[in-house]
């Protein structure tokens, strides 16, 4: 299950296939998830066993040691048309949809680490803010150990590299879990974010641990197989534009609060004027709530069962459209 390798350079040449770009289409303002096939969804055709990112629309494991993505690949895909929930390092559910992603990160005393890489929609623009998510959740029958040191590192060329095969990749990651943040649930699919400012023409993303087994930062949870092992599955990737996702929006055409926020059961939406409708999405561009003929300036909204993550509040009143971000943790 692991073929490994290192950083270097040049592009991969992007698979000839048609891939499902999520978007918020119907909220003008709000930037698009720059990430290709954010969830795992858009597939070739359905895993059979381990080893198969790159039938992944615009994944791959970034390594050509024995000839090309393909037969160099360890990383894996899973899609409950196949290998899914049940696979041969555990048993998970997607965060959201069919399909996920799954790496090994540690593995001692072998010092073996996967990654998984994708283009992005378009490079990233110099001195613009980033905000960049994505989903782990620990695997439960290979894992025997947990990390912190999960995190993203956003390049101009793709990382692939022909000359080494068990390497870990040598750079600092832009985007990186906190180091006191062990990432030990086995069950729950958890957090790992942050915010970036670009250097401008960033066109890929890798995932991974980019730390050696002497700068891992990791604590046992037990159970496991032979050795020290860790196994994470990946879902929900997102990369966008901070500025088009502002905290507080004042707009001329008004105001619009949310409270609390960050949000656990309920946030409480309230405006200035009289409310006509209301519409939230995902940062997949999902619509995960509409509410129409509101009449209201105020409206509380159960959020006790969302995924945790960052939501898009669209709201529509009588002289126009008001729109801000809201976190479910």
């Amino acid at each position: 299950m692991y073929y490994f390798c290192n950083a270097k350079e040049g592009f991969l040449k992007m698979k000839k296939y048609l891939v499902i770009i999520f978007s918020i289409h119907s909220i003008q303002g709000f930037s698009q998830n720059l990430v290709h096939n954010p969830s795992f969804e858009d597939t070739i055709y359905c895993p059979s066993g381990m080893g198969y990112i790159y039938i992944a629309n615009y994944w791959f494991q970034p390594c050509t040691y024995n000839g090309n993505v393909n037969n160099s690949s360890s990383s894996d895909l899973y899609n409950i048309c196949g290998w899914a929930p049940a696979n041969l390092v555990g048993y998970q559910n997607p965060r959201t949809g069919a399909g996920y992603a799954g790496i090994g990160v540690y593995a001692a005393p072998d010092n073996y680490e996967e990654y998984i890489e994708s283009s992005l929609l378009s490079p990233l623009v110099q001195g613009k803010t980033y905000c960049v998510e994505f989903y782990v959740s620990l695997a439960d029958s290979f894992s025997s150990i947990a990390i912190t040191n999960l995190g993203a590192y956003f390049s101009h060329d793709s990382l692939l590299d022909n000359s080494n095969h068990n390497a870990i990749i040598n750079v600092n990651p832009q985007i990186e879990n906190p180091n006191t943040n062990y990432l030990t649930s086995k069950n729950a699919w958890m957090r790992v974010s942050g915010t970036f400012v670009a250097d401008g023409e960033e066109r890929f993303i890798t995932i991974g641990n980019f730390h050696s087994l002497a700068t891992t930062n990791f604590q046992s949870v037990g159970g496991g197989w032979v050795g020290n092992n860790a196994y994470y599955y990946i879902d929900d990737v997102s990369v966008i534009d901070c500025d088009s996702i502002a905290g507080v929006e004042k707009i001329e055409k008004g105001e619009l609060s949310l409270s609390p926020n960050p949000a656990t059961n309920e946030i409480m939406l309230t405006t200035n004027q009289p409310l006509k409708a209301i519409h939230i999405y995902n940062v997949l561009g999902e619509e995960v709530l509409k509410l129409e003929r509101i009449a209201t300036s105020e409206k509380a909204i159960d959020v006790s069962a969302w995924k945790a993550g960052v939501y898009f509040v669209e709201v529509e009143t009588e002289k126009g459209v008001i729109r801000k971000k809201v976190v479910k943790e």
